[in-house]
């Protein structure tokens, strides 16, 4: 069973004033994010709108140098479970979160540090946003849906905080003199539970609040059990809590759920976690090289002005561990009709998730592309965005030093996650339509037209300028929105889930001058730290035979096959054709040749009696969907039986077949040559 992990940002509006530029963090795609107040003064023609008007930026959230040192109050008051045996108490919950939090603090690139300070009774009531009291809490509003949420109170605009400020209006000053007390930094400077402020600018986005509540309705355990001998579903709170205080730092959600093709355990920031699965479900509690990596980027150690910024026995200056490969991501010029995404000239790809991987391995990721948005010039004014809200799609991706890397390109198209489950500008993009494209790995003659897309080429850590085109690619497809995650097989060691294409449709689009490049099919597990590996994948000729309703599916040459095939989780796993300019030839001749013969997509999985996890299923499935067009397209074998049509015939696989259109690749530039050591 997999669960949401919630976060939220809100937005404070103090009196404003420029911020010097050495107060403003590092902006990072992996950031939660803020819309701030209109800049003064910043007018710009908008010309969807046909109007000038006023901008605001989408701003990444973050804690300033002299807050780095976060204090959080747990509040005693409420247990985990109450009043039940499993009833865990305040004060060894407390414990348990610091243990995350140490985790965090150990990163030895980061310089921010988080600590529970206090462990006091803040009385049977949920969190108070924007107290100024950093709240850990297990007590939550009646309604609360999610595992737990890390909500924020930032700053919506550039801000001087002067001396006496009451900024919360409880009548008490949050900003004290550091001149006259002698220190800095961000801390209850008066002792009576809540933070003050030294005097000073502070940036939009500035963290100024941060609570950390988790579900008083979840049920919590200490350690994972998932659900081995049928036991009641719960929750690690090591797991939850360290993903949550991860939104604390600001960090947003990651994409990364599989690391490699040995490895199906997820990075602790993945908004989902499998509590049926103890090994996916204990991985959170670490943070992973992504994890780190994010979070040493905003909080660069040896970089900033303020004490807890400089070099201190163990750690280790960001810019000696880390390089940072940049970029940017956009659609091409020519975006054929009825692709994946809308596409119009140099239209900037944003929050596309770009993956660094070494030796296999994914070893960070982050999301391209900045937003602004505009206040309509109407009775209100309300804010809108347009297609003038996206004004690059540049990326940065700090990875270790001395190592050499490929990049792949994966979409926010809702598998495995959205644009809403990542940031305000990854919800902007898709709103307007620009996070659904398909997959590709980038290489030094990246196109928006290629017909090799799963190619990558190496990236050593210093190199710069990964310039990623979105590949236009037409899909064929019978299915609709996925409604099964797979059927339950009780006793089945190996399954062939197959599927069908109209030979009459797959002839016009080669006849069009189309070429196959790639199947795609929706694989994914029941239990996450899982991977998909299946026998292989096969594009095959088949014949459909027998009477309606009871058809059967008899293969009888496979075109393209690959091997040990490793499905992605809870997404479309590609299977690469390779030369699709002669697979076209092949499929035209060989169609032509037998008039009764279709083209099949097929994977088969073996196994599964042995690839069963802590929630009693099978790992691996091949997504369903009951959008079920007329006519036999979806075909299982059991075992090494005859094929049949799955529940009746009302179902079909989700698979895809990819189609480029090689006369529209314009001629391909030179290599780039690597820079030079």
């Amino acid at each position: 069973m997999r669960k949401m992990l919630l976060c939220a940002a809100a937005a404070m509006t103090v009196s404003s004033m420029g911020v010097t530029a050495a107060q403003a963090q590092t902006q990072t795609g992996r950031q939660l994010d803020v819309i701030t107040d209109p800049i003064p003064g910043r007018t710009e023609f908008n010309a969807t709108l046909g109007e000038m008007v006023a901008v605001r930026e989408v701003v990444g959230i973050f804690w300033d140098e002299r807050c780095a040192s976060v204090e959080y109050t747990f509040n005693s008051n409420a247990p985990a479970n109450p009043g039940m045996p499993t009833e865990i108490a305040p004060e060894v919950l407390a414990d348990v979160v610091q243990e995350g939090l140490d985790r965090w603090n150990e990163n030895p690139s980061a310089y921010i540090e988080m600590n529970v300070t206090s462990v006091t009774d803040l009385g049977a009531r949920p969190r108070i946003g924007g107290d100024f009291i950093n709240e850990v809490t297990f007590f939550t509003p009646p309604g609360f849906g999610a595992l737990a949420s890390s909500p924020s109170t930032s700053l919506a605009a550039d801000t001087t905080f002067k001396v006496g400020d009451d900024l919360d209006e409880d009548g008490d000053s949050d900003v004290y003199d550091p001149v006259a007390e002698g220190i800095n930094v961000c801390t209850d400077i008066d002792g009576d539970g809540d933070i003050e402020f030294p005097a000073g600018d502070y940036a939009a986005g500035t963290i100024l609040d941060n609570d950390v509540q988790f579900g008083a309705g979840i049920p919590w355990e200490l350690e994972p059990n998932g659900n081995l001998g049928g036991a009641a579903l719960a929750f690690d709170v090591d797991a939850v809590s360290t993903h949550e205080f991860g939104h604390s730092h600001g960090l947003s959600h990651s994409l990364v759920n599989q690391f490699s093709d040995h490895d199906g355990e997820s990075a602790t920031m993945f908004p989902f976690i499998d509590g049926g699965d103890s090994v996916a479900e204990a991985a959170p509690r670490t943070p992973s090289t992504d994890d780190l990596a994010a979070s040493a980027f905003i909080y660069q150690e040896g970089v900033g002005t303020q004490p807890i910024t400089q070099i201190q026995p163990g750690d280790i200056p960001f810019a000696s561990a880390y390089d940072v490969i940049e970029g940017s991501v956009e659609f091409d010029e020519v975006f054929l009709a009825g692709t994946t995404g809308p596409g119009t000239p140099a239209t900037p790809a944003v929050g596309a998730g770009v993956f660094m991987e070494t030796g296999g391995t994914v070893f960070a990721m982050a999301y391209s592309g900045s937003a602004l948005v505009f206040d309509a010039p109407v009775a209100g004014p309300f804010q809108i965005t347009t297609p003038e809200s996206f004004p690059d799609g540049d990326f940065a991706v700090p990875v270790f030093k001395g190592s050499v890397y490929r990049a792949s390109l994966e979409a926010l198209d809702g598998d495995p996650a959205a644009g809403g489950n990542i940031s305000t500008t990854a919800f902007i993009s898709e709103l307007l339509g620009l996070t659904t494209f398909p997959e590709e790995g980038w290489t030094r003659r990246d196109s928006g037209l290629e017909l090799n897309p799963g190619a990558s080429s190496p990236i050593p850590s210093f190199r710069d300028g990964i310039d990623f085109t979105v590949n236009n690619e037409l899909l064929l497809t019978n299915a609709g929105a996925l409604n099964f995650l797979g059927f339950t097989l009780a006793g089945v060691n190996e399954a062939i889930s197959a599927e069908v294409f109209d030979r009459d449709v797959v002839l016009g689009a080669i006849d069009g001058g189309l070429v196959p490049v790639a199947g795609t099919i929706f694989t994914g597990n029941f239990d996450q730290s899982f991977v998909g590996e299946f026998i292989e994948a096969r594009l095959s000729l088949a014949r459909v035979t027998g009477d309606a309703g009871a058809e059967t599916l008899n293969v009888f040459r496979t075109l393209r096959r690959d091997r040990n095939f490793v499905g992605q989780d809870r997404d479309l796993a590609r299977f690469n054709f390779g030369n699709p300019r002669g697979l076209a030839r092949q499929i035209r001749r060989l169609l032509n040749r037998f008039p009764d013969a279709q083209l099949v997509l097929e994977v088969e999985g073996n196994d599964m009696l042995t690839r069963i996890g802590d929630s009693g299923n099978h790992t691996n499935f091949v997504g369903l969907s009951q959008n079920f067009p007329p006519g036999p397209t979806s075909f299982l074998s059991i075992d090494r039986s005859d094929f049949f049509r799955p529940a009746g015939g009302t179902t079909s696989f989700v698979m895809e077949l990819r189609f480029v259109d090689p006369d529209a690749v314009a001629p391909a530039p030179p290599p780039m040559m690597e820079a030079a050591q």
